[in-house]
């Protein structure tokens, strides 16, 4: 984003929306500083400038810096994937696609989060802890997948590493029997991650909405505690035979 300088009557009402305090006073009249925004578009859609002048970076939409709009602002439709949001549609609505089967689940690492986001080089911390593992399961419509430049060692494309986002997703999809070893990993590699994250595991409900026991025993041998999440989206698939 930036503040059109020549308009900016120095207010500082956008200074408040800004996630990570890039927007900051000088000579009296409003800037972003280029390197610390994450393109979140925060400071525009809320409309809180009184004369329209902010607008959006000129070369926003260029790689490798489009990533940063892709990955934080939840307007944005990711040009791989082609729907809005940082992962698939799939973990989400893993009833009407049937993603993950009976005896599979899902993995999503959640990174990042709004007010603290992170640069790339947190998600290639764990790009490389997975292949190390032999985990190669990534989903292949994760736009993560897309920015690997390597899977045998998980390394990312390096004009990457100069770039920040508010948050991202890792999808992976592993047979059950499989949990235990990605858990360990994830559980290793989280101390060197300068972020917050969140641990996803996803599985189909057994009869009676319940999770299933052999899910959760592993979870919790890991010592991690969890909480049940679902979305049920009602009408959006057809009956898997």
């Amino acid at each position: 984003m930036i503040i059109n300088r020549e308009i900016c009557v120095g207010c500082g009402r956008c200074h408040p929306y800004c996630p990570t305090r890039a927007i900051h006073f000088e000579n009296l009249k409003s800037v972003v500083d280029q390197d610390a925004c994450y393109e979140c578009g925060c400071c525009l859609r809320v409309e809180v400038c009184p004369v329209d002048a902010i607008e959006e970076y000129p070369h926003i939409y260029e790689y490798p810096r489009a990533l940063r709009k892709y990955f934080s602002d939840p307007n944005a439709t990711h040009a791989l994937t082609e729907i809005q949001g940082r992962g698939t549609e799939e973990s989400k609505t893993n009833d009407a696609t049937n993603r993950c089967g009976p005896d599979e689940v899902g993995i999503a690492i959640e990174v990042g989060r709004p007010t603290i986001g992170m640069d790339l080089e947190n998600i290639q911390k764990i790009t490389r802890a997975r292949a190390r593992a032999g985990i190669n399961e990534i989903e292949p419509n994760n736009p993560i997948c897309s920015m690997i430049r390597d899977q045998t060692t998980g390394d990312l494309k390096p004009e990457l590493m100069g770039e920040r986002v508010l948050s991202a997703i890792i999808e992976i999809q592993v047979k059950r029997d499989r949990l235990r070893h990605v858990l360990r990993t994830i559980k290793k590699v989280a101390r060197k991650i300068d972020s917050v994250f969140c641990l996803d595991v996803i599985t189909q409900l057994e009869p009676g909405l319940k999770v299933p026991q052999e899910v959760l025993d592993v979870i919790e041998s890991e010592e991690l505690s969890w909480r049940p999440n679902a979305k049920i989206n009602m009408g959006l698939g057809r009956a898997w035979e």
